[in-house]
């Protein structure tokens, strides 16, 4: 699982340590107690911040460790090609990757509505496939996600001739038309995956302004990017 966090971080241990060693010896120079008092103290201080600032992690990992639902696998071979070009090893990834996904993510319908499995996987699969290039990398702001009926206009009325079919802005939910969605996935290389576009919307308002640019780009790849942009752009236009 060398994408996953190790099991144990030395940073974090060595911040925790230091609590730990700031509270017991404010211990021992503030009360009268027995000798053993302050390091016991400490220690369990210690222990209690490393154990809340690994929560995360270590759900994580407890989470990709977990075998992947056969439902689950037979949806993504049936409705995402880039699974299905995977080799063993990357699928397995993909499927860890999925997991976490949905494990940390609220993915409903309007006003909380149920939605099936199928919507959330392909969902989860759109994000997932826009960030796997980078083993490890985590969207650092989850949202909400709502996957309406069909189309929908700028007041959010799911109608016939509804002309927005995905969007997200730089705060609140994800949404999406499930007729969209499956649309995307079944012309997949056609250019029009709805889920792709929007959750690379999602990289690029990583700072609150949609400028092109995600927001995880170092400063040295970011003019080489943008005249790839331009120009992929102008091929489009």
């Amino acid at each position: 699982m060398d994408d996953l966090p190790p099991a144990f971080s030395l940073w974090r241990g060595l911040l925790s340590a230091l609590a730990g060693a700031a509270v017991a010896g404010f211990v021992a120079l503030r009360f009268d107690a027995p000798i053993w008092v302050a390091p016991a103290v400490g220690v369990a201080i210690a222990a209690l911040a490393y154990l809340i600032a690994t929560r995360k992690d270590r759900r994580r990992r407890r989470v990709a460790a977990r075998p992947f639902p056969e439902a689950w696998r037979a949806i993504l071979e049936e409705w995402v090609g880039f699974y299905r070009d995977l080799d063993a090893s990357a699928r397995v990834r993909f499927e860890r990757e999925i997991a976490i996904f949905l494990d940390e993510q609220v993915i409903t319908g309007p006003r909380g509505a149920a939605l099936d499995d199928e919507l959330k996987l392909l969902v989860a699969a759109s994000a997932v496939v826009v960030v796997f290039g980078r083993p490890g990398f985590r969207y650092p702001q989850l949202r909400d996600v709502v996957v309406y009926d069909q189309a929908f206009d700028d007041e959010y009325n799911v109608k016939e001739d509804g002309n927005i079919l995905g969007m997200v802005h730089g705060q609140g939910p994800i949404l999406f038309s499930a007729r969209s969605l499956r649309q995307g996935f079944r012309g997949e290389h056609d250019g029009r995956n709805v889920g792709y576009h929007e959750f690379a919307h999602v990289l690029d308002f990583e700072y609150g302004r949609a400028d092109g640019v995600p927001g995880f780009m170092p400063w040295g790849a970011i003019q080489p990017w943008l005249k790839e942009m331009h120009s992929e752009t102008a091929k489009i236009e």
